[in-house]
């Protein structure tokens, strides 16, 4: 598929500006879905398959070029904030309405996937509910992502921290300015900044010369005017049809501590109802096993 191409998509919309294409396919199987790409939106190695219906792929401008391949089914969107760089190319398969956002200025390392459904249905014996339900994903602005990381449903990643190298996130809130790292993930240190200059090349001279004053800019903090739940953005996602999804997040707060969510933390205190209460929960279920067997 080529620019001019794009401009004749039957069923579907290519809106904002057509995207420069390099070696990349896009392709529509649904009905009701939009590219929108921004200005200065250039595709290299991608690979978008849109496989349903009203589903939205929002590409912010950007100095660096895009590097993704996509599946994409039913009602779900992925949104790019601008000038997020990829040293190679990002895998997502999203499913069963969900979505995945991803702020500004964020790098990504090669080998990195997103997926936010299992995608089998997993229940509990006894009850009958089913316990792995797909969940969206949120990363927030100036995210650094190691080499060959997976990230799965439910994660959410506040702004200024780091994924370490192979690590694995699933359905965790990483709070702003850490470094994370592991399988499974854990925290490694808090009140740290990141800075987006390549040291390959460095030499003594460049190391003693570096300003870090000028990337003091990459340290977030809680600000309740300006925080934006993630929650918050899927239900308003929800309610809306695709062309409205769009511009939704075209007028999305762009304020620095936009995703930087305050730590909610767990009580240690359990109050004697409930404690009475798990004892009989976990008395009756020895019973009922007993009974079963």
């Amino acid at each position: 598929m080529n620019k001019q191409d794009l401009k004749k998509v039957k069923d579907n919309s290519v809106l904002g500006e057509i995207p420069e294409l390099v070696n990349s396919s896009i392709i529509f199987k649904g009905k009701n879905n939009i590219l929108y790409c921004e200005k200065n939106v250039t595709l290299e190695n991608c690979d978008i398959v849109f496989h349903g219906d009203n589903s939205v792929i929002y590409l912010s401008e950007s100095f660096r070029k895009y590097k993704i391949k996509v599946s994409i089914h039913n009602n779900s969107y992925i949104y790019f904030g601008k000038n997020c760089y990829m040293n190679g190319v990002l895998n997502i398969i999203l499913s069963e309405e969900k979505n995945l956002f991803i702020g500004d200025d964020c790098f990504f390392a090669t080998g990195i996937s997103f997926r936010n459904a299992d995608p089998h249905l997993i229940y509990d014996e006894y009850s009958y509910k089913r316990i792995n339900p797909t969940k969206s994903i949120y990363i927030g602005d100036h995210v650094w992502v190691g080499q060959d990381v997976l990230i799965l449903k439910g994660s959410l990643v506040d702004s200024g921290s780091i994924i370490g190298a192979c690590s694995l996130l699933s359905n965790k809130h990483i709070e702003h300015n850490t470094t994370n790292g592991g399988n499974p993930i854990k925290l490694i240190r808090k009140h740290i900044f990141w800075s987006d200059e390549c040291v390959h090349k460095w030499t003594k001279k460049e190391t003693e010369e570096h300003n870090i004053k000028m990337t003091k800019k990459y340290i977030y903090k809680y600000n309740k005017k300006e925080c934006i739940d993630y929650l918050t953005i899927d239900k308003e996602m929800n309610n809306r049809n695709p062309k409205e999804k769009v511009d939704y997040l075209s007028k999305l707060d762009s304020s620095k501590n936009r995703f930087v969510h305050k730590k909610k933390r767990k009580s240690k205190i359990v109050s004697k109802t409930k404690y009475r209460f798990s004892i009989i929960k976990s008395l009756f279920g020895k019973v009922k096993r007993r009974i079963n067997k």
